[in-house]
């Protein structure tokens, strides 16, 4: 979840709150977003991420992901994996956090497997703001991505079915380089399912896989695309969600200079399954949440990636970016057939 950027199905009404929670955010110095982990599970066997390659850790009960929340007042909560619905009882976890007093926006990440239209329809029913599934490749090289035959089938059915019943969604993407050519299709895929897209470029961290980094002679095309994302998210407000910003600094990470003023552990944190604050998802649990004060940590001092959950939190809150989330009360047309 990044502020402001994924709103635009809300209601004015709804989107002025978001700035007020935003304001308060700041103001108390609470943490901008906060990720729980439900559980390290997966059913996908991706090569960037060694989630579903690890023991099954001991996973909190429903009682303790409320608390995490009562106690960090965030502006936004973040539900994920692994696989969140590998966990059977995912929805009431996510009502749960849905019904602790107090605004705040909550989203999912989710492959799209188990989106069935019976559960996104409990999904939805939940009162969830977003819902977020992921893809990297607009057509069935994403089966061959997650390792799931058949993935794209069900995402490409499921993401218009939930869109059209008037649920947020929205495309994580990854930009790496095997999917370079893919990535303005993966926006204008999107568009025509109602949806938004998130972009985030690739990491080697997660699963120290060296292996979808950009080489230098692919550098020129992934700078060609970054301005290509820029036009389009000129041209069709809306639909790409990242900001400007992040755009523009990518080149600059690329190229080999540091971007310091990584806010993990500060204004957003991951909570592991088992309870334990990661700054990021990157990095090596330092303490039970309930021990936890993001106020007295230490600001970390890796520069070791620009993905989009730190790039976008990074990224200055102007005007024109508060402007920008609340232009549209309503989504974007989808381009007629």
């Amino acid at each position: 979840m990044y502020i402001l950027a994924p709103v635009s199905k809300h209601t004015l009404a709804n989107k002025l709150r978001a700035v007020g929670a935003v304001i308060s955010n700041r103001v108390n110095d609470d943490p901008l977003n906060i990720t729980l982990e439900l559980t390290r599970r997966c059913n996908a066997r991706c090569d960037y991420c060694n989630h579903w390659q690890e023991q099954k850790q001991t996973e909190q009960d429903l009682a303790d992901y409320v608390a995490v929340v009562r106690r960090f007042r965030p502006f936004s909560v973040t539900i994920c994996g692994g696989e969140p619905f590998m966990r059977k009882d995912a929805l009431e976890i996510i009502r749960a956090v849905r019904a602790e007093p107090g605004w705040r926006y909550v989203s999912i990440i989710t492959n799209g497997w188990f989106l069935t239209e019976d559960r996104a329809q409990k999904l939805m029913d939940t009162g969830i703001d977003q819902i977020n599934v992921s893809l990297n490749f607009p057509d069935e090289r994403q089966d061959t991505d997650r390792k799931l035959p058949g993935l794209f089938k069900r995402i490409s059915h499921i993401v218009p079915w939930m869109t059209a019943r008037g649920a947020t969604v929205q495309m994580n993407s990854i930009i790496m380089n095997d999917n370079l050519e893919d990535v303005v299709p993966i926006a204008n895929l999107a568009h025509s399912w109602g949806a938004s897209v998130m972009y985030t470029l690739y990491s080697e961290l997660p699963a120290d896989n060296h292996g979808h980094l950009f080489p230098p002679d692919r550098q020129a095309k992934l700078f060609q695309v970054i301005d290509e994302l820029s036009t389009f998210k000129r041209r069709v407000p809306g639909v790409v969600a990242n900001t400007q910003w992040y755009f523009d600094m990518i080149p600059t990470y690329i190229s080999g200079t540091v971007i310091d003023g990584c806010t993990a552990g500060k204004k957003t944190l991951h909570i592991s399954p088992g309870g334990m604050v990661r700054p990021c998802a990157e990095l090596a649990p330092v303490a039970h949440y309930s021990e936890y004060d993001h106020r007295k940590a230490e600001p970390v001092s890796c520069t070791r990636c620009f993905q989009a959950c730190r790039g976008e939190v990074q990224a200055p809150l102007t005007i024109a970016r508060i402007v920008d989330g609340l232009r549209s009360a309503s989504p974007p047309p989808r381009p007629r057939a």
